[in-house]
């Protein structure tokens, strides 16, 4: 009778260990693939975001040329609805970036790089472009820095 108890006792006891280990392996399996999907989400929404970027920086030098060609032109009028296209673009990839980081600076560098982005049609003259372009394109680049960082961060 004893030795039944003790049987049935070890049975239970096994099969409640058991049940833990396999409750404790899902969640941390759960919880692993999470993260990869998490991963694979801002690395795909910084990569987004860079495009629309280089993207939209391109339009903005095309419409800024074409205004000094001809302002009153087809050709401008098809270069700033094309930048307004390509701002649309970017400005939705932010949007989507600043939903899957936790990283205040990512935002800010990104807000930034944009921000400078938008300004390159204002200039004045082409050493402004210039300048204005490169700014933007230095804050692109900080941007992806700070972001390969995190991406690498994440995937440790």
């Amino acid at each position: 009778m004893v030795t039944s108890l003790v049987a049935i006792l070890g049975t239970l006891l096994g099969a409640t260990a058991t049940y833990i280990f396999q409750m404790r392996t899902a969640k941390q399996a759960r919880q692993s693939a999470r993260e990869e999907r998490l991963w694979q989400e801002r690395l795909a929404t910084y990569s987004t975001f860079a495009s629309a970027l280089t993207d939209f920086r391109k339009s903005q030098n095309d419409r800024w040329h074409r205004e000094q060609e001809n302002s009153q032109s087809a050709a401008y009028a098809t270069a700033r609805d094309e930048s307004y296209r390509q701002r649309a673009n970017a400005t939705a990839a932010l949007y989507r970036l600043r939903l899957v980081t936790t990283n205040p600076e990512l935002d800010s560098l990104a807000s930034l790089a944009l921000k400078l982005t938008e300004e390159i049609h204002d200039a004045t003259d082409e050493q402004d472009r210039t300048g204005r372009g490169r700014k933007a394109r230095r804050a692109l680049l900080d941007f992806t820095q700070a972001a390969a960082v995190d991406v690498q961060q994440l995937h440790i």
